[in-house]
């Protein structure tokens, strides 16, 4: 049997770059709504700092394909669910709190502390999700019916240590984890 995966090295703090190198994206209400309810949806609970964090992956991201922040959190699709073009979930509706939370990123009064970060999970959600995606396949392969839920994480193929080997294999560094999420470059 292989040995379990150790776990990813992080960036020293050293060698990561300023979000003071990145030109801020100019934005408008459609950026901060998509970002807005990036938050809503994804980890809603979490701290301020990993919503933040959260934003900073996504404009990261937006620049690099050169894309606006509605662009590239909705994947052009609108709001929904995460898969298919949509790299994050938008599917809850945002609060006034969440839109100021991002314009003041947007404006640059919170700078990222993980200027690397691109992309992010949460190792507890991602087994969950594992779980009933991998118990729906076993149903689906009995021909019994399967509920929204389960339809919907059919696309779940891997558990949060299989996310950990393909990230890491793909050349990814585990930048550093906040509050239960991890983040990636």
């Amino acid at each position: 049997m292989p040995d379990p995966p150790s776990a990813p090295e992080q960036i020293p703090e050293s060698e990561q770059p300023p979000d003071a190198e990145l030109p801020l994206p100019s934005f408008d209400d459609d950026d901060v709504e998509a970002g807005a309810r990036m938050i809503a949806s994804e980890n809603p609970h979490k701290s301020q700092e990993v919503h933040i964090e959260q934003v900073w992956t996504q404009i990261r991201e937006a620049q690099r394909h050169h894309q606006s922040l509605y662009q590239r959190i909705t994947g052009g699709a609108g709001y929904g669910s995460q898969g298919g073009k949509r790299p994050v979930s938008t599917a809850q509706p945002a609060n006034d709190a969440q839109r100021q939370l991002v314009r003041e990123i947007l404006q640059g009064q919170h700078p990222s502390v993980l200027p690397m970060a691109r992309k992010w999970f949460e190792p507890g959600q991602q087994d969950a999700a594992f779980q009933i995606a991998e118990r729906a396949r076993a149903k689906q392969a009995q021909g019994e019916p399967l509920t929204a839920q389960e339809t919907r994480l059919l696309k779940y193929h891997y558990d949060a240590d299989g996310i950990r080997q393909k990230w890491t294999g793909e050349g990814a560094q585990m930048v550093e984890s906040v509050d239960g999420l991890e983040f990636y470059t």
